[in-house]
């Protein structure tokens, strides 16, 4: 597979939305379910993604998992017309100037280049935390306060690989944060600038890696919150968007403890649980988020468990050792690379996906899924050491 992507066949301006991100697999099938004709660039062009699309483009990228955006604004201005809606997904977290920059040229359908600088600067974001007062755990620049565990987190990271436990940061750039015990949930919501509307809860855990105990392993949901926590909850996230202009459709990382709860971040873009939530009964997911950033909240009642509700699962499958792609992969993984293609150990193969009657059943057939996986994978891996 290429590095990058020259393809100058299709014309300008000829699409319903632009999706761009590190990988986009999720939004090109969310725009699909909304009989959508996408243009995604991200850095796979999956075969899934290129089945999605109406065009998939392979941007080039740098120091590992960045986008280049060099690559990324000559490719918009040889496929994309202004006017067309440009939805972010993930890899803009610490880039507001880059999102500033595309805002300047395209129709960004997104929180703007403020609203992240506000929710991704981790000082400024517990500042306003403090003064909304919603709990959330402290921060320090310096050493941790005696008996006081941290973790240790990149400014502006995603994907739960850049922290470990650490009584102090590295140096600029990097941050330590309280470690709070409790369950990993996350709220997936939509914000109009004004106010948010929730839409569902998941629970979230970790895939541990010797250097990255807390890589992000996968989600399940729908989840079911006492209606306290979710009235608190959603007042909170309500003042939140109003403070920030939060806009479209996000997800709130919390961790929810005996009687108490913490925000521990905000994503402001479209992430992983499109997976387990862009499918009936909620309507897709994209068209809710581009009706959002234009002002629009839907009155849609929060999903929880019950009668015509399938719970889901979705986890990603990290490479066991070196493998060189040699098949097709099942039809229940997503982001599934081309045959041949080659990924180093410990690098994201694809995500896996299940359903099931209730939340244990469907991570019971991801274990196994994942099991199937590691097991077939890691004889694709000794035959190609071979």
């Amino acid at each position: 597979m290429p590095s990058c992507s020259r393809d100058r066949s299709q014309p300008e301006d000829a699409f319903d939305v632009v999706l761009v991100g590190i990988a986009a697999r999720g939004l090109a099938a969310s725009a699909r379910r909304a009989g959508l004709n996408a243009l995604v660039l991200d850095l796979f062009a999956d075969e899934d993604t290129r089945a999605l699309a109406a065009r998939s483009l392979q941007l080039c990228r740098r120091d590992g998992l960045a986008l280049d955006p060099a690559d990324l604004f000559i490719q918009l201005a040889r496929h994309a017309g202004p006017d067309t809606p440009l939805v972010l997904g993930t890899g803009f977290e610490d880039a507001p100037d880059l999102v500033a920059r595309l805002d300047a040229r395209y129709r960004l359908a997104a929180s703007g280049a403020e609203t992240i600088a506000a929710l991704k600067d981790p000082f400024r974001f517990a500042e306003t935390l403090a003064c909304l007062g919603i709990p959330h755990p402290r921060l320090f620049a310096g050493p941790a306060p005696d008996g006081v565990p941290t973790l240790e987190k990149r400014v502006g990271g995603s994907g739960g690989g850049h922290v470990r436990p650490s009584p102090q940061a590295r140096g600029p750039g990097w941050y330590l944060q309280e470690r709070v015990d409790g369950r990993a949930v996350s709220a997936l919501l939509l914000g109009n600038g004004k106010a948010a509307r929730l839409l569902a809860f998941s629970e979230q855990w970790c895939a541990p890696a010797e250097a990255a105990p807390f890589r992000y392993g996968g989600c399940a949901g729908p989840l079911a919150l006492e209606p306290r926590l979710v009235a608190e909850i959603h007042s909170a996230l309500s003042r939140l968007t109003a403070s920030v202009g939060l806009k479209g459709m996000a997800s709130a990382d919390l961790i929810i403890g005996a009687g108490a709860w913490h925000l521990i971040e905000i994503n402001p873009r479209p992430g992983a649980t499109l997976d387990i939530f862009d499918a009936p009964p909620l309507p897709p997911l994209l068209r809710l988020h581009l009706d959002a950033c234009a002002g629009e909240l839907p009155e849609l009642p929060l999903l929880v468990p019950g009668a015509g509700v399938e719970a889901r699962a979705a986890g990603l499958f990290y490479a066991p050792a070196a493998i060189e792609v040699r098949e097709a992969l099942p039809n229940w993984a997503a982001d599934r690379p081309a045959p041949g293609t080659r990924i180093a150990a410990g690098d994201p193969v694809c995500t896996v996906l299940a359903t099931g009657r209730d939340l244990a059943e469907a991570r019971a057939v991801l274990a196994r899924r994942m099991d199937h996986l590691s097991r077939a994978l890691g004889t694709a891996g000794r035959a190609a050491a071979e």
